[in-house]
C-alpha cells in the first residue's frame, strides 16, 4: 500500500521538476501557473477524500467454508455494498486469512469504481495450513481519493468461523477387532429368546416359543396369544486412548509428536466409524476429556473438532489416564493406545483389561526419530522385540518423515 502512494507521490514530484525545468527556459509565468494547478488540482483531490471520509457508507458481509482439512485450499466471499451518498472510486479490500502461514495471513483486492446502491463480491483464497480454529477477519478497507495520492483506512469486524480438522490418510489394512454384544440402539438386530437379551416387543404366539414368554396383558387385550420378543446386538466398538505430554512433544513445527498423534487418532476414527464401529475418546490435553461412544457422521465431526483444537498441555503420563479413566472402557471392546515408545512398559498394565475381554492395540510413536536421524531401524527393532517378549502385544510403529499409512501395511 505504502509502495504504491510513493510511486504516485515520485510521479508528482517528477511533474513539479519537469515543470520547473520548462520554466527556466521559457519563463517564470509558466512556473507558477503550472504549479498553482497542480497545487489546486491536489487540493481538490484531497477534499473529495475529507468528503468521502464522511458520507461513505459500506455494508460488507463475509462468506467462508465453516470446516476444510489441512492442506486444503479455502475461498472466503466478500460483499460490498455501497450504502452510501456518494459513488466511490478505488477501493481497495484487506482481509486476514487467520488459516494461513504468517507471512500470507494479508490478503488484498481492489475495486476500481463502487457506484452509489451496488454491490460487488470479491473472493480471497488461502491455504488452510495448521489444523485448529480460526476466526476470518476482520475486513479493511482503503478509501483513495481519484488521483491516488491520499487515502484512509476503516476496519469493519466481520468474523467467520473455520474449523482446520486434522489431514487424515487413509488406512489400508487394520489389526482385528472382537465384537462386544452391549445393546445399541439403531444397530442390525437379531431376534433370539435368551434370558439375557434386551427386549424388542411383542409378536403372536408361535408354537414352539416358552411359556415363560408370554406377555399375559397383552393377550388378554387382543384376545389372543402374545410373548414377548427380545434382542441380542452384536457390534465393534473402539475406544481411542492417548495423551498429549508438552514434555515428551519432540519436534518441530508440523513434525512434532503433537501431530503425529492428532493425525493418527483422527484417520482411525474415521476409519472405524466408516466401518460402522461405535467409537469413543479418551484423552488428556491439559485436561481430561471423554467423548462417548457413538456412530455416524455427526460423531466424527465432533471427534475432528475436538482433534482440531487439540494442544499438547498435558502434564501426566499414559499409565495415570489408564488408571483414571478404565472405567469408562467398556467391556467386550477394543482399546487403540497411541503413546511414545518410550512408555512402552505401561502397557504392560492394560494386561489386566483382557479379563474383562478388552482387546489392547498399541500404536506407538518412536522417540528417537522425532530427536535423531540416524538409529532408527535399530531402535525400532529393539523396542519392538520389547514389546512382544515383555507385554505379548502386536505393536504398529509410526516414525517421524515417514508416510502413517506405511505402518498399516506392514502389519
Amino acid at each position: 500500500m505504502r509502495r504504491l502512494l510513493i510511486k504516485r507521490w515520485l510521479f508528482l514530484g517528477f511533474i513539479i521538476l519537469a515543470n520547473l525545468f520548462i520554466a527556466l527556459k521559457t519563463g517564470a509565468d509558466f512556473f507558477y501557473f503550472s504549479f498553482l494547478f497542480l497545487t489546486a488540482l491536489v487540493c481538490i483531490d484531497y477534499l473529495w477524500l475529507f468528503i468521502t471520509y464522511y458520507l461513505a457508507e459500506l455494508h460488507i458481509e463475509q462468506r467462508s467454508p465453516k470446516r476444510t482439512e489441512e492442506g486444503q485450499f479455502i475461498k472466503v466471499e466478500v460483499s460490498v455494498k455501497n450504502q452510501g451518498l456518494l459513488s466511490l472510486g478505488t477501493l481497495v479490500l484487506e482481509s486476514n486469512l487467520a488459516c494461513e502461514v504468517e507471512e500470507k495471513r494479508l490478503e488484498r483486492l481492489a475495486l476500481e469504481y463502487l457506484p452509489v446502491g451496488s454491490t460487488r463480491t470479491v473472493s480471497f483464497s488461502g491455504n488452510a495450513y495448521k489444523r485448529g480454529r480460526y476466526d476470518i477477519g476482520p475486513c479493511r478497507v482503503y478509501f483513495f481519493d481519484p488521483l491516488n495520492l491520499f487515502f484512509f483506512q476503516q476496519t469493519f469486524p466481520v468474523y467467520s468461523e473455520i474449523y482446520v480438522y486434522p489431514k487424515t490418510f487413509h488406512i489400508p489394512r487394520f489389526p482385528s477387532l472382537i465384537k462386544g454384544v452391549m445393546p445399541w440402539f439403531g444397530i442390525d438386530t437379531t431376534h433370539v429368546s435368551g434370558d439375557d437379551d434386551e427386549f424388542f416387543g411383542v409378536r403372536e404366539y408361535r408354537l414352539g416359543d416358552p411359556i415363560k414368554r408370554m406377555h399375559w396383558f397383552s393377550s388378554a387385550k387382543h384376545n389372543r396369544l402374545i410373548v414377548r420378543q427380545f434382542q441380542r446386538q452384536s457390534f465393534f466398538r473402539a475406544t481411542i486412548l492417548f495423551t498429549l505430554n508438552r514434555n515428551e512433544n519432540f519436534g518441530e513445527g508440523k513434525e512434532k509428536v503433537e501431530e503425529y498423534i492428532v493425525k493418527i487418532a483422527a484417520s482411525v476414527a474415521k476409519y472405524l466409524l466408516e466401518k460402522g464401529c461405535a467409537v469413543e475418546i479418551l484423552a488428556h490435553i491439559g485436561e481430561a476429556v471423554h467423548i462417548p461412544s457413538n456412530k455416524g457422521g455427526e460423531h466424527l465431526e465432533s471427534i475432528l473438532k475436538f482433534l482440531a483444537m487439540a494442544q499438547a498441555n498435558s502434564t501426566i503420563t499414559m499409565i495415570e489416564l489408564l488408571e483414571g479413566f478404565s472405567r469408562f472402557i467398556p467391556n467386550d471392546s477394543n482399546l487403540i493406545i497411541i503413546a511414545l515408545d518410550t512408555e512402552w512398559d505401561n502397557l504392560m498394565r492394560t494386561i489386566p483389561l483382557r479379563s474383562r475381554n478388552i482387546s489392547v492395540i498399541p500404536l506407538i510413536l518412536l522417540s528417537s526419530s522425532f530427536l535423531h536421524s540416524f538409529g532408527a531401524a535399530k531402535i525400532l527393532t529393539e523396542t519392538k522385540m520389547k514389546l512382544l517378549d515383555t507385554v505379548k502385544l502386536t505393536p504398529l510403529f509410526f516414525l517421524k518423515g515417514e508416510n502413517p499409512e506405511e505402518a498399516f501395511l506392514k502389519y
